[in-house]
């Protein structure tokens, strides 16, 4: 039996260079609250505004990944200045990530047209948590499974760059520079892009893309066009896979989901994110994921601006 255990760790070991798995929490809404990803979107509005978010994935599964985000972003208009803080708990099986950050930035204005280019630095720190108890393994010897991770808090810094105008956004980012080799944390690199398009008075279309790269792990995207119905409803469809395969399926993951949302008076925005089996049955998903999403802002300082932080 210990022969056969050892043949065991040794496949697992000889397969991990072809095992991906994701580090940061990653959402799917992420359009509407860029500062989780980009330092540099701190200011960008004309609003002081804090997000909240909940996601769940595989509904039924026990120790399925759940993270919970939250986040304040303030202008100081006269200085081009914004200043935000913002915390990530992300939990999967027996290990919990918890993230602080505080984010800065300044806007430099580029042309008459309100084009700006945002330079954004975060500095944050992370600490890991292990929960044993929810561990059962074959050998009760092994240290690594039975002993506790080291729960230091582990600073980091990032940056960020963030152009923008009242109609469209491109952003770059890294938010962490530093790796972690004990937990085997790796650089992430991003890069998102979108805008309004205006159909008409009553319709508009906001497409949003995010790419992101990892090192081991293949080129990945997000796209989505929501349709947005007086500045007040919005809906549209979502996918998420690799470059490499352009669209979800059973080689490739990924997944295909919908997003909807409401703005609420003038100082709240309510939205939800959908992937589950009734969208993806034809490539393997049989389980559901749900986000919720709730802004709320306080009143433009500035009138007559065309961009609205609402949408954006």
């Amino acid at each position: 039996m210990k022969t056969i255990h050892k043949m065991l760790r040794l496949c697992f070991f000889l397969l991990c260079p072809f095992l991906w798995s994701q580090q940061e929490a990653a959402f799917s809404l992420y359009m509407f609250n860029h500062q989780s990803i980009n330092p540099a979107y701190v200011g960008a509005q004309n609003s002081t505004q804090f997000t909240l978010v909940n996601r769940t994935q595989w509904d039924g599964i026990v120790g399925a990944p759940e993270t919970q985000a939250i986040s304040v972003g303030h202008q100081f208009e006269s200085k081009n200045v914004g200043f935000g803080l913002s915390s990530v708990i992300d939990k999967i099986g027996p290990s919990q990530n918890t993230s602080v950050a505080l984010d800065f930035s300044y806007h430099l204005k580029l042309n008459d047209k309100n084009l700006k280019l945002g330079l954004g630095i975060k500095a944050s720190g992370r600490s890991y948590q292990l929960n044993n108890s929810m561990i059962s393994p074959f050998d009760s010897s092994d240290l690594v499974l039975s002993s506790q991770i080291n729960n230091k808090f582990s600073p980091n810094i990032g940056a960020g760059l963030y152009l923008h105008n009242q109609k469209f956004y491109l952003g770059i980012a890294i938010p962490n520079f530093l790796e972690d080799e004990e937990i085997f944390y790796k650089r992430n690199y991003y890069m998102f892009f979108g805008g309004l398009i205006n159909m008409n008075q009553s319709i508009k279309f906001k497409p949003s893309f995010l790419v992101q790269k990892t090192e081991l792990l293949p080129l990945t995207y997000d796209a989505s066009v929501l349709i947005v119905v007086r500045d007040k409803f919005w809906i549209g469809p979502q996918l998420r896979t690799t470059v490499s395969a352009g669209r979800p399926d059973k080689n490739n993951a990924g997944f295909y989901g919908a997003i909807a949302g409401v703005h609420v008076g003038e100082n709240m925005t309510i939205g939800y994110a959908y992937q589950g089996s009734s969208l993806n049955k034809n490539i393997g998903i049989t389980n559901n994921s749900h986000e919720l999403f709730l802004r709320f802002q306080l009143a433009s300082k500035t009138q007559g601006i065309l961009r609205s932080p609402r949408i954006f």
